[in-house]
């Protein structure tokens, strides 16, 4: 008996390679949308058929509304809809076994990756603590605070490869890889489905094999935005250090207000 928290993203849904894909009003999206429901599928079917009891889905993809109910397994939960206090892992705590990032891609500045970025396209480069992360990184520092485990990535070879060098024993399911930022070589379906099955299945069964990802405060933030008035503008937050003409810094002893300031000015300057 096991309790799973999912995350999902739509970036690193195989076949996906252009931003309008991920964007509903624009007609490509219906194929993201359905592709990210069968990939969820297949691993919701594999934790149910291991004996997981409680599957919890966060939509963690843009306005969060991606995912529907009819199209999900029925025994799944679903978190949707934003603002949310914690963004792609709103609601995870030390009750769940481990945590799935699903559909996830290489952070901001990778020299290969399919659409990477790291919460949105205005940065250049995100650093934790001088290192260069991304979405990954960021939401497993969390999970390790929350004490969760996280145990398979599914997304575009780079972000399983940058997940593979951080998060030393995750586990990872390669959906296509790059041949440029909007174009790839995506696995066949049969093959893929496959994959995401057993693998789910050898991490459900393999729990106490994972180890947390942690980070000890202090955490410094560094955002570097591709705008100079992106960066004046948080500038004027009382607590933000600006170190350059497009960088500025945030510290603090507490995760979670790190993590709340990225999505504050993630909504707030990507409109």
């Amino acid at each position: 008996m096991s309790k799973i928290y999912i995350s999902a993203d739509l970036e690193g849904v195989n076949g996906v390679v252009y931003p309008h894909q991920t964007e509903p009003m624009n007609e490509g999206y219906k194929y993201a949308q359905k592709q990210q429901h069968k990939e969820l599928n297949c691993i919701i079917e594999a934790l149910i058929s291991a004996g997981a009891d409680h599957i919890t889905l966060n939509d963690a993809h843009g306005s969060m509304d991606n995912l529907t109910l009819s199209g999900l397994n029925s025994k799944v939960e679903l978190i949707t809809g934003k603002p949310k206090p914690v963004s792609m892992l709103t609601g995870l705590d030390e009750s769940y076994d481990c945590v799935f990032f699903m559909g996830y891609h290489a952070r901001a500045g990778s020299k290969e990756g399919v659409l990477a970025h790291t919460f949105s396209t205005i940065y250049k480069n995100v650093k934790l603590n001088d290192v260069s992360v991304g979405e990954i990184e960021l939401n497993a520092v969390y999970a390790g605070i929350k004490k969760v485990p996280v145990a398979l990535i599914t997304g575009d070879y780079a972000a399983c490869e940058q997940a593979k060098e951080s998060l030393k024993t995750v586990n990872t399911v390669c959906v296509k890889k790059a041949i440029s930022t909007t174009a790839a070589i995506c696995r066949p379906e049969d093959d893929l489905f496959k994959d995401l099955k057993e693998k789910t299945l050898e991490v459900i069964n393999n729990l106490g094999s994972l180890e947390l990802y942690c980070q000890n405060p202090s955490y410094k933030l560094e955002l570097d935005f591709i705008d100079r008035k992106m960066a004046d503008v948080a500038e004027l937050l009382f607590c933000i250090e600006r170190i350059s003409d497009t960088v500025i810094v945030y510290s603090s002893d507490n995760y979670e207000e790190v993590y709340k300031l990225l999505q504050f000015l993630t909504a707030t300057l990507s409109r």
